[in-house]
């Protein structure tokens, strides 16, 4: 016999059945708010966690009304009561919570805060002890993973913004508990090398489960004993972690930990630029002078020496003369190719030709607007017309008019003979009037067949 294929609706369909009719009640269960969020209508959505477990929970705005004495936030320890159901959509179970009482501060906040002040107290998050970024960096030591969007992130606005850097990639897990060790271990085997200008702890953005290894004491420890200064990058702006209290410095976003170094490369460049300017400008006062020297020398030379010897220094201050010529010459017409390429450059995109442009586009655009406002009114209009007709013929006026009655009990219409009850008092509209009757008997269409 052909084992019977289900559609995915249709298991999911079963799976939804079976936990609600065994959850047929409302049940209350305590945990551990996370990933908290308010959706624009005003629901909020959590994960209630324990550490072995977690389930999604909603509680809709109608709810959270009849809560006001109480506003939920990450890391509260919650009683919440509700309904088990399962949203079919995205095939997972959850609780529709009516209920919610606040019970304690959860473990998760408490861990973290009972190791962020620890760590206060013994002064590892002074920032007199913290080491200064240096400006000048040759070499970097980047602890993340190597298949994240972080480190590809932070590599892309590097080369973007020019950066010749040497960066060391240290791969290591960024989650789960195996990635603790494996941290601190890279951390001591980092502090280690003595050519490094700078070590930067990454990860993108998760839950707050899944940066949660990054408050544990033995990797913030590391980096206080580490010798290099560093820059913690984890997650997004808004997370927070015990390792970038310790840090040397902590930037918000692994994207803002290249900006970091973009501006010192840059302020470096400047830095070079400027002792350029003045090495050539004091290589110019130093010829000069040497020039003045030379002169003062052939006048001597042309009071107390020789004639010979006047001759053979006028010919090399000629011959210097005409060398600085030519180089000033071939400069010049360096600079006359280049502001001709740029004369060129701006004649090809003045803003009379990009304003033809431009209007040429919304000519175009405005034609295509036009084309698709006619194609769709049309079609609305054919729709209206289509949905008059449909809702002429679904009228119940009309269908009263054909003999057709409506039962109401309690102003409410009775769609199902398993709704009523005997001598229940019933309200029958017809066409042109209503009767009241009471119910003496009923038969159910199966029955009747049975």
């Amino acid at each position: 016999m052909a084992m019977k294929i289900l559609t995915v609706s249709e298991i999911t369909k079963l799976i939804k059945n079976l936990i609600e009719n065994s959850f047929n009640e409302v049940i209350s269960v305590q945990g551990e708010i996370s990933n908290l969020s308010t959706s624009p209508s005003g629901h909020l959505y959590f994960t209630l966690k324990d550490s072995g477990a977690q389930i999604k929970v909603a509680l809709f705005r109608k709810y959270l009304v009849l809560n006001r004495g109480y506003s939920p936030k990450n890391g509260d320890l919650v009683v919440v009561t509700g309904d088990i159901t399962v949203y079919e959509q995205d095939g997972v179970y959850q609780i529709i919570a009516k209920k919610i009482e606040y019970s304690a501060v959860g473990l998760f906040y408490k861990k973290f805060e009972e190791t962020k002040l620890k760590l206060e107290r013994e002064g590892l998050f002074d920032s007199l002890r913290k080491k200064q970024i240096p400006l000048f960096i040759k070499k970097i030591a980047v602890l993340t993973s190597p298949s994240g969007a972080a480190i590809k992130d932070f590599l892309k606005i590097l080369k973007d913004n020019g950066v010749c850097l040497k960066i060391d990639l240290w791969p290591v897990q960024v989650q789960g508990i195996s990635a603790i060790n494996e941290i601190v271990e890279s951390i001591k085997k980092v502090s280690s090398y003595a050519d490094y200008d700078l070590m930067i702890l990454m990860r993108g953005g998760g839950s707050l489960e899944d940066l949660a290894i990054f408050n544990e004491e033995v990797i913030a420890r590391a980096l206080v004993d580490c010798p290099i200064p560093t820059i913690t990058a984890i997650g997004h702006e808004r997370d927070v972690t015990i390792v970038d209290f310790v840090a040397d410095f902590r930037s918000p976003t692994p994207t803002a930990a290249a900006g970091v170094i973009v501006e010192r490369y840059r302020q470096i460049t400047d830095l070079l630029f400027d002792a350029e300017k003045y090495i050539i400008k004091e290589m110019e006062n130093r010829l000069y002078r040497s020039s003045q020297r030379v002169d003062n020398l052939a006048l001597k030379l042309d009071k107390n020496s020789p004639l010979s010897k006047i001759k053979r220094v006028h010919t090399f201050l000629a011959l210097c003369v005409e060398t600085l010529k030519n180089n000033i010459n071939l400069k010049i017409n360096e600079l006359n190719g280049k502001l001709d390429y740029i004369k060129a450059m701006l004649k090809k995109n003045t803003p009379q030709v990009k304003l033809n442009l431009v209007k040429k586009d919304i000519f175009n655009l405005e034609e295509r607007m036009k084309k698709d406002f006619n194609k769709r009114l049309s079609s609305s209009l054919d729709r209206i017309v289509m949905f008059e007709s449909v809702l002429k013929n679904i009228d119940p006026e009309n269908l009263l008019k054909k003999g057709y009655c409506i039962a109401f009990r309690d102003k409410s219409v009775i769609t199902d003979v398993r709704q009523i009850s005997l001598e229940d008092n019933l309200e029958i509209k017809m066409k042109n009037g209503y009767i009241h009757t009471l119910v003496v008997g009923k038969k159910n269409l199966e029955e009747r067949n049975g």
